[in-house]
């Protein structure tokens, strides 16, 4: 016969009532005899009554006597993947990131294996996992260890899916909470100069289909990209899917550009440089919904198509060029000529200002300006001065 009983703490004021009061929240253990006829008397690791009670059907059932007495489900790493995918879509999360997280989720499936349960992994398994990953990059044939600027971001992706796992009562610690950092020594925004922004507009006008009937169209939609990422600040994700809905023209002649509707049902609009205006207005309506999407078939493909364009105009132009370097490029311009960074975050579509700091904060304006103040004045080898005498000298005063 198997009983539990809570084994109060110095510090209960219950203490007195004895171990038949269950009320507090001291540690529950277990008493008696198990059904091999061995007598037991053991903490079960938890001040949850419930919890204390389901522990100890698995004893009496014969189950591990050890601890921990799992009364976790066995759920598979895959199911626990589906989930978390099909809760991100539940939530909206943009088609960009959730194919992120099924890039990295289809390798570490691949590294654990089919039948691995979310129990199986620990802190040692993913730094296996994190060891053995690698990519291949474009235009090469052999795999690449990863940068360290990727491997940051893909353990900020395991620790949230297994903090997910965590919420859900699946797991009970998060593995990836553990892992070390690398230490990140590329530069992670790099806007490009103005030099570079001519070269690569120009080269809009030099790149060609293998359709010479595709090569005008070609042009304007690289014209038009080029653009509205210049001027815009969206992802390239975004810019795919942009309707023209969200172009208008006031009476004036200004142009804006619908960047989102905010939690308030207000739109946020950006104003388009004329140049801007004048490519989308101009590019033909292979769809009447989007701009660069045809309306057919995954945008996922599309983003990539425009990708490519981008990297296509980068080598016509001599230029490093990403589509997100435009990004960079549109909020360090906004900053370094004296914008709010809380005005940039909006922009940017960041939820939180930390983030648009940690990646921009030293591009303000007015933080240089602060950091020369503050050095300015400092003075190690100030001018001599003639010392001042608190009193005059004795003998000074006998000859006066």
């Amino acid at each position: 016969m198997l009983t539990l009983h809570r084994r109060h703490l110095s510090g209960c004021p219950h203490r007195d009532k004895g171990w038949n009061y269950t009320l507090c929240a001291c540690p529950v253990w277990l008493d008696g005899i198990l059904p091999t006829g061995q007598r037991i008397t053991r903490s079960l690791h938890t001040t949850d009554w419930q919890r204390g009670q389901h522990r100890l059907g698995v004893v009496e059932q014969g189950g591990e006597e050890g601890y921990p007495l799992s009364d976790l489900p066995a759920l598979t790493l895959a199911a626990a993947v589906k989930a978390f995918l099909s809760d991100g879509r539940a939530r909206k999360l943009r088609e960009g990131t959730l194919a992120v997280y099924g890039t990295l989720f289809a390798h570490l499936l691949k590294f654990c294996g089919a039948g691995c349960t979310l129990s199986m992994i620990d802190t040692a398994a993913l730094d296996r996992f994190r060891s053995q990953r690698a990519t291949v990059p474009p235009h090469k044939t052999e795999p690449q260890p990863l940068r360290a600027s990727t491997q940051c971001k893909e353990i900020g992706l395991l620790r949230a899916f297994f903090h997910w796992c965590i919420d859900r009562a699946w797991i009970v610690k998060n593995p990836a909470s553990r892992l070390r950092l690398p230490r990140v020594t590329e530069i992670a925004t790099l806007p490009y100069t103005n030099a570079e922004v001519i070269e690569l507009i120009g080269a809009c006008d030099r790149i060609s289909s293998d359709d010479p009937a595709e090569t005008a169209y070609i042009r304007q939609r690289a014209r038009a990209l080029v653009y509205v990422l210049l001027y815009s600040g969206l992802r390239i994700s975004d810019v795919t899917q942009l309707r023209r809905a969200a172009f208008d023209r006031t009476i004036s002649g200004k142009a804006h550009l619908t960047l989102r509707i905010m939690k308030t049902g207000v739109p946020l609009k950006v104003l388009l440089h004329a140049d801007a205006a004048k490519a989308l207005e101009s590019l033909p309506a292979t769809d009447p919904t989007y701009f660069f999407w045809t309306g057919r078939g995954d945008p996922i493909t599309c983003t990539k198509n425009l990708r490519r364009t981008v990297t296509r105009l980068g080598a016509l132009a001599g230029v490093r060029a990403r589509p997100h370097r435009f990004r960079d490029t549109f909020a360090v311009e906004l900053l370094t000529n004296g914008a709010d960074i809380r005005t940039v975050q909006l922009l940017l579509g960041h939820e939180s200002v930390r983030t648009t700091e940690r990646h921009y904060a030293h591009f303000v304006a007015a933080h240089q300006s602060r950091l020369d103040a503050a050095a300015a004045t400092l003075d190690f080898q100030p001018e001599a001065r003639r010392p001042l005498l608190v009193k005059p000298l004795k003998h000074r005063l006998r000859n006066a």
